[in-house]
């Protein structure tokens, strides 16, 4: 008798299909006509982008439905969670899109004229005082926020109880091992493939698709260790 399919296993394969299929395209592109031929796969508005923002309001759908679940049952501490975490991924839609400005046709402001290094209605490419908040906060704070939550948070989870139940509380989705690698590979692809600026397009691409991933069908157990209610 045949093994059935998963419905997860199938979007797992398309998700990683389309990461790899856009890093694998931008080197050729590269390789043919330089930074410019780049440039124009990771353009603003362009698929890249686009893809990245609908992984994010994915993100926020699935963290929102989780969210009137945990309302239905009254579990104070998950609602708390999931409403936060739906916030923070529909921020994050916003900025990736800056806030609709392009599609809308929309003036940025003085202020983000004067302090935006790209003359968008965004926080992340804002410079105040000379502190680059994108280097600051989207590049070195989500450094560690990422090898905390792919690499700390599944260590910790299996091995503390006290973690361990904070999750199980909370309902932190926590990665299953094919996440974690699907994450490691295609950024470790970029880094070693592409080499360029605005090569942080294609990381974002790669995060976005995998955290839809595991939002989507998050780790049930580590080993034998189970870690949902």
């Amino acid at each position: 008798m045949k093994k059935k399919i998963s419905g997860f296993l199938i979007t797992d394969i398309i998700v990683l299909g389309i990461i790899v299929w856009f890093i694998a395209y931008a080197k050729i592109k590269a390789m043919e006509g330089g930074f410019d031929a780049f440039l124009h796969v990771v353009r603003e508005d362009g698929w890249v982008e686009y893809l990245t923002a609908l992984f994010l309001i994915l993100c926020a759908i699935l963290l929102g439905i989780n969210a009137v679940k945990a309302l239905k049952r009254a579990d104070k501490k998950q609602v708390l969670f999931y409403t936060l975490a739906c916030l923070v991924f529909i921020f994050g839609c916003g900025e990736e899109i800056s806030w609709g400005q392009r599609i809308f046709g929309i003036q940025s402001g003085e202020y983000f004229m004067a302090n935006n290094y790209q003359g968008e209605t965004n926080l992340h490419n804002l410079k105040i005082d000379g502190v680059d908040l994108n280097i600051l906060i989207f590049s070195k704070l989500m450094f560690v926020a990422l090898v905390s939550y792919f690499v700390l948070l599944p260590l910790l989870t299996w091995k503390i109880k006290s973690i361990r139940k904070l999750v199980v509380d909370f309902g932190v989705p926590v990665p299953r091992l094919h996440h974690i690698i699907m994450f490691f590979v295609t950024n470790t692809a970029v880094l070693t493939l592409i080499q360029m600026k605005k090569e942080s397009e294609l990381h974002e691409l790669a995060l976005t698709g995998v955290l839809f991933l595991i939002f989507l069908n998050p780790a049930k157990r580590i080993k034998e260790v189970v870690v949902s209610k």
